[in-house]
């Protein structure tokens, strides 16, 4: 029967496995593992795959290397293509590329967040929206970043609630006690299961009732989300499948041309320096030229609940939704300040509120006790706006300007990790802010 080798190649580690397939089930034969530092080049990596998994690399039926999450990504271009801001990582958790299966065991699920956290990240996000995965692999993940006071973070679905208001609930009763960062709440408010006000109002009692959930949303009509197809022209992202099916199209190849030429779907077209929203015949030609394997953005997000869930407090008076903020921070989500500043000039939210929502809460969420506030002693990270344009002018990062007028002055980037993660980082270069993560959530901010 056919057999595969497959190589993970992580920040910190390199995992080897060997897979037999027979009748298009592939099951696990032999597995290794080795340090990333340790292999300098290709001929290196194939003798210690041969080594671990007792084979020749060449007697393989097929070879595949996988490179690690977003963590090794992010360090490979921080130097060249950074912007002298502080940045914090999570590493996507993605068990069937790393371990084979969709329900590794604990000691592999613990020894993958340890070389996460080792290669700097601060802890692991579920894509479950996106990729599902069972819902008891979520819960372990979850207790186990616990245990080992990492941050967990999750887009709510798993293989029986999906990305929406079912998916939310299911999260919320999986996670009871837990720390947990639920992430955009907006986009499972987005009329599914119930009217969107019903939705969004539920979401809030929901976070009301259960603060050991720490949450964002963001105000941009668009959302983001993966177009890839796979060799038969099925799409393979989840939420792009549920974005085609709410216009009426299938979860196919034809289905993205056909939003694209209907102007419901735009593509994020990637320059290597920034992005940018393309639509119409330039964004098919670009999907196409890709191969399909880009990014891209559907318009929907209601604007009642992303105008609700800005706005909504608790009883104490601090926010239900305690950030304004996504994980896309890029096209077509970064429109934060933009955005939050129409809503201080409708009158949902004070000058003051907004500053809360954008920098005191995410400050006191991953511990960053110097920021947040402009106090002596601070750290000066600054943001210099234009209120009248709804516009940065200048950004300071530790008393320094990287940015301004649009100009960039910044290199590189400054990681904020746990004192696991500070050596690698420190080892390649990279400056360092450490935080600590055990303990309850940091007390919310009340305006």
């Amino acid at each position: 029967m056919p057999y595969i080798m497959a190589v993970d190649l992580g920040g910190t580690n390199c995992r080897f496995a060997g897979f037999t397939l027979d009748k298009g089930i592939l099951s696990l034969h032999r597995m290794g593992k080795r340090k990333t530092a340790e292999l300098p080049d290709t001929g290196a990596l194939i003798s210690a795959c041969g080594t671990a998994l007792d084979r020749h690399p060449r007697t393989a039926d097929a070879f595949v290397v996988g490179m690690a999450g977003p963590v090794a990504d992010i360090l490979a271009h921080a130097k060249e293509k950074g912007a002298g801001i502080n940045v914090a990582m999570l590493e996507g958790f993605s068990p069937e590329a790393s371990f084979g299966t969709l329900s590794p065991s604990e000691a592999q699920m613990r020894g993958w967040l340890a070389d996460a956290l080792a290669s700097g990240a601060i802890g692991v996000k579920l894509m479950g929206g996106h990729w599902p995965l069972p819902l008891e692999t979520c819960r372990a993940m979850v207790r186990i970043a616990n245990e080992e006071n990492a941050y967990a973070a999750w887009h709510a679905g798993s293989q029986t609630a999906g990305s929406n208001l079912k998916g939310m609930i299911e999260v919320v009763e999986t996670c009871r006690g837990m720390r947990l960062h639920l992430a955009h709440i907006n986009a499972y408010c987005r009329g599914r299961v119930k009217t969107v006000r019903e939705e969004a109002e539920e979401a809030a009692a929901l976070l009301t009732a259960n603060p050991n959930l720490w949450c964002e949303s963001y105000v941009s009509p668009m959302n983001g989300t993966i177009l890839t197809c796979d060799s038969e022209g099925r799409v393979i992202d989840h939420v792009t499948q549920t974005c085609l099916a709410t216009f009426g199209l299938p979860p196919t190849a034809d289905g993205i041309r056909e939003a694209i030429r209907r102007g419901v779907l735009f593509v994020v077209r990637d320059t290597g320096f920034i992005s940018e929203l393309t639509e119409g015949e330039e964004a098919l030609r670009y999907w196409t030229e890709k191969g399909t394997a880009t990014a891209g953005s559907f318009p929907v997000n209601p604007a009642l609940s992303r105008f609700m869930l800005a706005q909504a407090k608790r009883p104490d008076g601090t926010f239900v939704v305690d950030a304004i903020s996504t994980d896309g921070g890029c096209i077509p989500r970064n429109v934060t300040l933009s955005v939050g500043l129409s809503l201080v000039k409708f009158g949902a939210l004070t000058l003051s509120e907004f500053v809360v929502k954008t920098s005191v809460n995410p400050a006191r969420h991953l511990r960053l006790a110097d920021r947040g506030h402009l106090t002596p002693g601070a750290a000066a990270d600054i943001t210099v706006f234009d209120f009248e344009r709804q516009k940065a002018v200048e950004t300071i990062v530790n008393g320094e300007t990287v940015m301004k007028s649009g100009e960039l002055f910044g290199h590189s980037m400054r990681f904020i990790t746990t004192a696991k993660g500070a050596p690698a980082l420190q080892s390649k270069g990279f400056e360092t802010i450490e935080i600590d993560l055990s303990g309850p959530e940091p007390e919310r901010f009340r305006p």
